[in-house]
């Protein structure tokens, strides 16, 4: 498989896939938005690619175990949770500045009076209301589709938080972490080569521990975004207690891929080994290991691994992997 194939790579995704490791750093250098460092309460609305930053967020926070003690509430509709009142700080984030769901949450949000909000996006309706009235604006770099731009977004929010005080982080250190990755591209690519082999003509399965399910998730999205195939994640241990189950009659072809962490506790990979053997007749289950290292650097090593997996097996089902037209054409439907 080529690197970079102009035939299908229309976009050259690839580029925008390598670079991400880099958006990070980016942000971390870009952004000087504070948020009032009283804040309590935090909601964060956003759909599809756009929403994907939060999770990362809240996956990296937990991980690392930073000290930040504040609720954020991920909002992937057209209204804003019930608990929200005006006291609560809101990010609202759309690349295309166009996501229908997020303006109507914006309008709401002024409706109540929420005293904080910040928008993100790179262009459209969003953009034009933050600018005409006045709310805190981050402008999101061109990465060609919304769910290539997590990396600024993650570093983003993270430097806006350091900014106003609520937690203290080493910028270097994170800095240099994600720039480790972005030196690891062609090892990365090459293991992913091999892993889109082992997928081509199945149903892809990611499944991780529960401190990591939100990688799984983005592995997820990958795989139907960028690849074009139907995929489904779960975590560990709850998955043990009824989706196994469904694999007793299975009717078409899955390729298993558990995401392992060798920090995660002893009982869930003993859970995952196990899940291995019990049904190695029925599924094709392969774990792979994330990298020893610092939560970034794990993180955003297995998040990369995932884009390139679904991006070589975009290219092995001789498909573009940028465009999502299907979601296109039901935006025009709707």
């Amino acid at each position: 498989m080529p690197a970079f194939d102009k035939k299908y790579d229309k976009q050259n995704l690839h580029e925008v896939i390598s670079d991400l490791p880099l958006q990070f750093s980016q942000a971390l250098e870009e952004t000087k938005t504070k948020i009032n460092p009283q804040t309590k309460k935090i909601v964060f609305c956003g759909l599809g690619g756009s929403a994907l930053p939060a999770n990362i967020l809240k996956t990296f926070l937990c991980a690392d175990k930073i000290d930040f003690n504040i609720p954020i509430k991920i909002s992937r509709d057209y209204t804003l949770p019930q608990p929200v009142d005006k006291n609560w700080c809101g990010f609202f984030d759309s690349y295309s500045g166009n996501t229908e769901e997020t303006l109507s949450a914006l309008k709401q949000a002024e409706k109540i009076g929420l005293k904080q909000i910040v928008v993100l996006a790179n262009n459209g309706q969003l953009k034009k209301i933050a600018q005409k009235k006045g709310y805190k604006f981050i402008q999101i770099p061109d990465t060609k589709q919304p769910r290539m731009s997590y990396g600024y977004i993650v570093g983003t929010m993270l430097k806006i938080f350091h900014n106003s005080k609520i937690i203290d982080l080493d910028l270097d250190k994170l800095k240099t972490e994600t720039q480790k990755v972005y030196k690891k591209n062609k090892d990365l690519e090459k293991q992913a080569k091999t892993l889109a082999k082992k997928t081509q003509n199945s149903v892809p399965l990611i499944y991780a521990s529960n401190i990591w399910k939100y990688l799984a998730m983005v592995w997820k999205i990958n795989f139907n975004e960028n690849s074009k195939v139907p995929a489904f994640w779960n975590a560990f241990p709850e998955l043990n207690h009824n989706e196994m189950v469904g694999f007793e009659n299975t009717n078409c072809q899955y390729k298993n891929i558990i995401i392992q962490d060798p920090a995660d506790h002893p009982p869930i990979k003993k859970r995952m080994q196990t899940f291995q053997k019990i049904l190695k007749n029925k599924l094709n289950t392969e774990i792979i290991t994330m990298p020893s290292g610092s939560v970034a650097y794990k993180m955003f090593y297995s998040l990369s691994l995932g884009l390139w997996t679904s991006y070589y097996l975009a290219l092995l089902n001789k498909l573009d992997p940028a465009p999502v037209k299907l979601v296109e054409r039901f935006k025009k439907m709707l």
